[in-house]
C-alpha cells in the first residue's frame, strides 16, 4: 500500500479535487452568463483569493500582460507571441464536457494571504492552479486592508 506524502494516509483515501469547485469552474468556462466568481482558497498554510474566470480569460489576459512587457521586441514579434500564447486559451472557447472535470482554476486579480488573513505583499494577479490542491474554498474574496 502507497502512503501519500503530504497527508501520511493510505494514497487511496487522499481525496482528489472538490467536485462541486469544479462544476463551479466548468460554469465559468462554459461561456454562461456567468462571467466570473469570486472565491478564496484554501491552499496548504496560505490563502488565494480572486475571481474564477474562464480559462479563455486567463490566457487571454495572460498573453496581453506578457506581450506588453517585450518591449525591446518589434510589433510583429509580439503579436506572433501573443498570439500563440492566447492560442492556448481556445481549448476553453468550446463547450466544456461534464466530464472530465476540470483540473485547473483560473483566477484573476488574485491576492494572497496568511492562514490568518494578513495579506501578503503583492499587486493583484492572474494566477492558474490546480483543482486538486485546494483544500477548502468560499466563496467571495477577501482584500486587503490597502484595497479598501
Amino acid at each position: 500500500m502507497s502512503i501519500d506524502p503530504t497527508s501520511g494516509q493510505p494514497a487511496s483515501a487522499v481525496p482528489g479535487a472538490d467536485a462541486f469547485l469544479q462544476f463551479l469552474v466548468n460554469l465559468v468556462n462554459n461561456g454562461s452568463q456567468i462571467e466570473s466568481i469570486g472565491v478564496t482558497l484554501q491552499m496548504g498554510g496560505m490563502l488565494v483569493s480572486g475571481s474564477i474566470v474562464s480559462g479563455a480569460e486567463y490566457f487571454d489576459r495572460f498573453a496581453a500582460n506578457f506581450t506588453s512587457s517585450l518591449e525591446s521586441l518589434d510589433a510583429g514579434t509580439r503579436q506572433t507571441v501573443h498570439a500563440s500564447l492566447a492560442e492556448l486559451g481556445d481549448v476553453f472557447r468550446l463547450p466544456q464536457p461534464v466530464d472530465p472535470l476540470p483540473n485547473y482554476i483560473h483566477l484573476a486579480d488574485a491576492l494572497f494571504f496568511t492562514a490568518d488573513g494578513t495579506p501578503i505583499a503583492g499587486q493583484p494577479t492572474l494566477w492558474r492552479g490546480r483543482t486538486s490542491a485546494v483544500d477548502g474554498f468560499i466563496l467571495g474574496r477577501l482584500q486587503s486592508e490597502a484595497a479598501v
